[in-house]
Formats: structure tokens, C-alpha cells, sequence
């Protein structure tokens, strides 16, 4: 079994240079030392700019280790004590202070949400909606409103959207939801969210560099979160990251800074089961209910399901509690491996694979604590290079004569233009990218026939087909669809911008980084009256267009959140 370590093994590293010691003096250290290599690795094909990260069993801290820079302006390094934003796993935090409601008798998840707070209120079809539902993300409300920053009025804004089930019946994550649920904790207890966390989390557990509420007097100890330059085209690695904008936050879907070593502690809490250093922070029987699966997150999924603000899952027998959380700019992971009894925090201030940094680690640990060697680093992946590369090669050409041709060398793809060669990187299943500036705003997506080969490729709102396509070239369009067509944008700091274009007889929405497919295009379904569903599968979230002068949707609404036209 694997045994505490007194003292925290920190490696702070500038940039890619490792400052751990040669010649590891305890059995484990190979382990933190593969860990470091890989931790590079990942850092260095992400362009993470720092990272700090705990490695802890249940009964102590076993690593810290710190890498990069917290602030890549001034050249500060980032230690296992620097505060980063935890984002969404804040909502395990919200969860936990309700369970010791339960506790106490205060609270009964089964009950209505309007027993709590008789103002609440979402237009349905169905039965009301109980805390279980916001808790476990099965109410059937939409995601966001992240125009609404930090406030609870999110919560009462509810009432101007509509549900898109019966409560309980699937799961759709919602920020929404847990935004409820900080007014019903404060409602219930008495007291500010802070002072709930702070007293029935922070200080049992010893977590005295967490804050929770993030306010402006915290930012001059927080790293930097950094961010891709542009909102409205896909991201890359070559685009040097830009520094992302702080903001004052104090809802308990994502308001907690904290450390790697102080959510170490957290993860030792979850591994105990509910029990901290002194006393238990809620019972046996409310931990179970807050990490018991309740609903399936997919349902082409039987392993990955939903607790209580907190992930649920079994994978290769081993049965985890895991979360992610995302700021504008900051990110963390935790995973408890409930079966080994062994824990990992990332934390992050820009692109990274915090998943696969905590599967490494904890696959590290436990190989040598068998005797084992770490798991081998694997070799970079060149997204240039791909088996079937010469499928998509070939001359294809749109409705007005404009044509795109590609050219396979090997297990390369590279699109011509204008007698040179660009070189394209795979991005998902028929997906490819390229930055050049002619061409960075879309991704280019190829078509199959029926018999399995490539007749066609879209670019944005721009369709070509070659010479194998025999399937119709015209479509029919409504004519307010026209409308609707063009750029918007937002103020708000998660989600600024999306594009509404139409392709081979249908309306899409297209965000800069990502939509339901891996060219970031989301079908829109028309409801009536300029209202949509986002998406083919039933949904909560819908798009509706407004103001419409002289042809144009001057306003559309994503699920209550507004955007402003700002060209055709």
C-alpha cells in the first residue's frame, strides 16, 4: 500500500527546466519524476503556461509539484501555493453545505424547490422541480446566462425559460441550476455563501488558502489566466495566448480559489468519505447520497454518471469521483480513485490536458507502488499525419465555380492555393485545420457517400463537391431564415460570439471554439416565430431572433442570454 510522505516533494520549474533532485532516495520517486517528465510533455504540445499539481492518498499529501509561470509578463513561477479559480467543482463545495442541511433536518432534496423559495419559477408541462433535480443536473433547464455575471438573479431570470422534460428524466449540465441552488444554501442556513463554506468546508478541513468568493483584493495572489486571442475561429497552439480579463465572482456554481495543496486536502475529504482531519463533514449516509450515481451524464454511457455536483464513475474496475472546472482562463481537475484510495489536483492558467496530467499521475503512483515501471511517455502526436490522408485529395468546386483542391503526400494533407501548399491538421473525424489567414476561421469538413467515399467539403457556409457527388445541389430555404444570417456578439466574458449561416438547406450556428461536431456547427430546428432549437436533440436551449430592420435580426437571445448583430 502506498504510504504518507512527511514532508511535500515541491518541483517548481521555470519554463521546461526541471529542478528535482537526481537519484530518487524513496520508492515513490520514480513515480513523481515520470510525473515531471510528463507534465512537461503535455505542457509543452498544449502551451500551458503554468501549472501546479497534489498528489495525495487518504491519509496525507504525497507530492507537489509547481511548473511554469503564474505570470508569464513578470516571469513569475507558479508554487503549490499559488491560487488559481477552481470553477465548476465550486458546485461540489455547494452540494457538500447542503448535505449538512440534510444533516441537521433543514433540508430534503426530494422536496419542491419553490418549498424553499416560493419565487422560483421556469415555465413547464411537467411536475415541479425538486433540489434533487438542480443538484444531480436533471431538471431539464437550460446550461447559462452568462450576460447575468454573478449575481442571483440568474436564478429568478428562470422564469422566462421553459423546461425541455420531465424533471428527472435526463441529465443536461447547468450552471443555472447550481446558481439556485447558492440562494437556497444561503436561504436555508442564514448566512452568506462564504460564511457556509468557510465554516462548514474550509476550516475542518484546513484549507486556509482558499477564498470562497473571488474578489479583486485575491487577484494580485492569483496566477494569470491566459486565453486564445481570437473568440471567433478555432484555436491553435501557434497564436500566442493573451491575458484573460479578471472578474469579481460570488455565485457557488464557480466562486472558489484555492491551491493545489488545499484541494489535496479536499480530495483526501472525498476519499475519507465525508471525513475530515477532527470530525466528519457530513454523515456517511448524506456522502452517500451526494456521490451515489444518479443519472447517466450519456446515455450511450454506463459507466460516467452524476452525483451531487460531482462526477461518478468506474473505469477498469476502479470506481473515481472526479470534476472539472473552467474560468475565463483558469482551469482545475480533481479525481479520487475511490478503489486505490489515492487522489490528484490540477491546477491551470491556459490550455491544457488536465485529464490525461491526472490519469498519468495516478497511473505513475500506482505502477510503482506494484513494483512497476511509470507508464511510458507517449511520443508527440503529429495531427499533420494521418493513415488515410489520400481519401480526401482531390479538386472540389462550389455553385459559383470557386474551387479547393487537395493534394495527399504521403500521410499528409495539404491544401493548394495559389501555387503554394499549406499543410492541414487533423481536428476530429473528417475535420481538418489549417491557421493561415486565409482560412483560419473555419475548419474544413469532408462528406462520404453512401459507398464510403469522399464526394464533398464544407468551409464555413461555403459547400464544394467533386466529381463523385451525384446527390441534389439545391435546397430550399425559408426566406426569413435570410434574416437571421451574420455575426453576433456579447459581452460576456465565457461565451462573446457565434455566426448564423446556412448550408445545403439548413440553418446553422457556428461558434469560434466548438459546437455539437468537431467543425463547431450546431443545426438549428425551427420552433416558429424566429424561435430555435439549438441542436437536433431535444434540448433546453434555444435561439430566438428579434428586432428584425430592413431584413436583418437586429438581436437573438441564446437561452435568455442577448447578442447584438455586428455584421452580415
Amino acid at each position: 500500500m502506498l504510504r504518507k510522505r512527511n514532508s511535500v516533494v515541491a518541483a517548481s520549474f521555470i519554463v521546461l527546466l526541471v529542478g528535482c533532485a537526481q537519484g530518487p532516495s524513496d520508492p515513490l520517486d520514480g513515480a513523481f519524476q515520470a510525473i515531471d517528465r510528463f507534465v512537461l510533455h503535455s505542457m509543452e504540445a498544449e502551451g500551458t503556461p503554468g501549472l501546479a499539481l497534489a498528489v495525495t492518498t487518504e491519509d496525507g499529501l504525497l507530492y507537489a509539484g509547481a511548473y511554469g509561470y503564474a505570470d508569464l509578463k513578470s516571469r513569475t513561477p507558479v508554487n503549490p501555493e499559488t491560487l488559481f479559480q477552481i470553477g465548476s467543482i465550486t458546485k461540489s463545495f455547494t452540494a457538500l453545505g447542503l448535505m449538512h442541511l440534510w444533516d441537521e433536518g433543514v433540508f430534503d432534496p426530494s422536496k419542491p424547490v419553490v418549498d424553499y423559495l416560493p419565487w422560483f419559477s421556469v415555465n413547464s408541462d411537467f411536475e415541479p422541480i425538486a433540489a434533487h433535480h438542480l443538484l444531480s443536473h436533471t431538471a431539464g433547464i437550460p446550461a447559462n446566462r452568462d450576460d447575468i455575471f454573478g449575481s442571483s438573479y440568474m436564478a429568478w431570470a428562470l422564469r422566462e425559460q421553459a423546461t425541455a422534460w420531465a424533471p428527472g428524466e435526463r441529465f443536461h449540465y447547468s450552471n443555472v441550476g447550481y446558481q439556485t441552488l447558492h440562494v437556497l444554501l444561503e436561504e436555508l442556513s442564514g448566512v452568506d455563501y462564504a460564511d457556509s463554506i468557510d465554516r462548514l468546508i474550509l476550516e475542518p478541513l484546513d484549507m486556509q488558502n482558499t477564498n470562497a468568493t473571488i474578489t479583486l483584493e485575491s487577484r494580485s495572489s492569483q496566477a494569470i489566466g491566459y486565453i486564445q486571442p481570437y473568440d471567433d475561429r478555432p484555436p491553435h497552439r501557434s497564436r500566442p495566448l493573451v491575458e484573460a480579463p479578471f472578474h469579481e465572482y460570488a455565485i457557488g456554481d464557480g466562486c472558489i480559489q484555492s491551491t493545489a495543496t488545499d484541494m489535496a486536502a479536499y480530495v483526501r475529504m472525498l476519499l475519507n468519505r465525508g471525513q475530515g482531519p477532527r470530525s466528519r463533514l457530513v454523515s456517511e449516509e448524506a456522502f452517500d447520497l451526494f456521490a451515489t450515481s444518479h443519472i447517466l451524464q450519456s446515455p450511450e454511457s454506463t459507466e460516467e454518471g452524476y452525483g451531487y455536483g460531482i462526477d461518478t464513475g468506474t473505469e477498469d474496475g476502479h470506481a473515481y469521483l472526479r470534476h472539472s472546472g473552467g474560468m475565463v482562463g483558469l482551469y482545475a481537475y480533481i479525481a479520487a480513485d475511490l478503489t486505490d484510495d489515492l487522489g490528484v489536483v490540477v491546477l491551470v492558467n491556459g490550455p491544457a490536458d488536465m485529464r490525461g496530467i491526472a490519469e498519468y499521475a495516478l497511473r505513475a503512483v500506482q505502477a510503482v507502488d506494484r513494483g512497476e515501471d511509470p507508464p511510458p511517455i507517449p511520443a508527440p502526436e503529429d495531427p499533420t499525419r494521418f493513415e488515410n490522408a489520400p481519401d480526401y485529395a482531390g479538386t472540389f468546386t462550389s455553385d459559383s465555380g470557386r474551387a479547393l483542391v487537395f493534394e495527399a503526400e504521403g500521410s499528409s494533407l495539404f491544401l493548394r492555393n495559389d501555387d503554394k501548399k499549406t499543410v492541414l491538421e487533423m481536428t476530429g473525424e473528417e475535420s481538418f485545420y489549417t491557421p493561415h489567414p486565409d482560412f483560419d476561421r473555419y475548419v474544413f469538413t469532408f462528406g462520404r457517400d453512401e459507398d464510403g467515399s469522399v464526394v464533398e467539403v464544407s468551409h464555413g457556409a461555403s459547400w464544394f463537391t467533386n466529381e463523385r457527388y451525384n446527390g441534389p445541389r439545391e435546397f430550399e430555404i425559408p426566406t426569413a431564415w435570410m434574416a437571421y444570417t451574420g455575426r453576433y456578439r456579447s459581452y460576456s466574458p465565457w461565451f462573446s460570439y457565434f455566426e448564423i449561416a446556412t448550408k445545403k438547406g439548413r440553418l446553422l450556428v457556428i461558434t469560434g471554439e466548438g459546437g455539437e461536431s468537431s467543425s463547431g456547427e450546431t443545426v438549428l430546428v425551427p420552433r416558429g416565430d424566429g424561435v430555435f432549437q439549438i441542436g437536433e436533440e431535444i434540448t433546453p436551449e434555444v435561439l430566438r431572433f428579434e428586432d428584425v430592420v430592413a431584413g436583418h435580426a437586429l438581436r437573438a437571445t441564446w437561452s435568455g442570454q442577448p447578442f447584438f448583430r455586428v455584421s452580415q
